[in-house]
């Protein structure tokens, strides 16, 4: 009897206590003197997860970086952009124009083949002038003009005909030939320009010198365009010397 009573106290005891609540439940309190865990967001990424996902290789920092938390191991750098705080960046584009490189321009070896005949020709050019001013002032100061004397002048002249004829030739073509070359391209119009310039001026002295054989005053014209045209095809040439860039 005492035990059916002792019995039924435990049935009743049990039936009116309340049950737990899961949802209001408390953890145990962590033992003394250790601190307890910080709980965890519901925004951090779990696992290797996300860079599964995406199909990439999860591996070590090479820089040393820390991976982000929960995450274990941080994602390897892009190849042409920059990584953040282990995270994959997009790569920056490198095919703008503003990174390109200015394209080289060649030129054939007959174009420094001209050069070198121009060269030579402009050096030439200044021993016929000497020449062709003596000459010239020969047959303007004496009374007997010698056959010889207006057979030389003549020579010369043609001498310098066939220079000029040659250097604009040869210089026109190289003009034409480098114009996509930007450096010297200012200098080598001037002296396209002012070599131009003396050839019209010779043409003009070759043109006049019928009327220098049969009166002074024509023949000191003749020679005046002469001289001028020297000279200005000397700068021309001299311009080319000192002007370097």
């Amino acid at each position: 009897m005492i035990a059916l009573l002792v019995s039924v106290l435990s049935v009743a005891r049990l039936a009116g206590a309340p049950a737990p609540d899961s949802t209001t439940s408390t953890p145990p309190a962590p033992p003394a003197g250790v601190s307890a865990p910080a709980p965890a967001s519901p925004l951090a990424p779990v696992g290797p997860a996300l860079p599964v996902a995406l199909g990439l290789e999860p591996s070590a920092d090479p820089v040393g970086r820390a991976a982000p938390p929960g995450v274990g191991v941080a994602l390897p750098p892009p190849r042409f952009g920059r990584a953040r705080d282990g995270w994959l960046l997009a790569p920056r584009d490198t095919t703008s124009g503003t990174s390109r490189r200015p394209m080289a321009v060649e030129l054939p070896d007959s174009y420094y083949t001209r050069l070198t005949i121009h060269k030579i020709g402009a050096i030439a050019m200044f021993p016929l002038f000497g020449a062709e001013y003596v000459l010239g002032q020969k047959l303007l100061n004496s009374t007997n003009r010698s056959s010889s004397l207006k057979t030389a002048h003549g020579i010369v002249a043609g001498a310098i005909g066939v220079v000029f004829a040659t250097n604009t030739i040869t210089g026109v073509w190289n003009l034409w030939e480098a114009r996509h070359v930007k450096q010297g391209r200012a200098r080598r119009i001037v002296h396209s320009v002012i070599m131009l310039a003396s050839d019209a001026g010779f043409m003009w002295a070759a043109a006049s010198a019928g009327g220098a054989r049969r009166e002074l005053s024509r023949a000191q014209n003749h020679r005046n365009i002469a001289i001028g045209s020297m000279t200005l095809s000397a700068a021309g040439a001299v311009m080319m010397w000192l002007w370097k860039d």
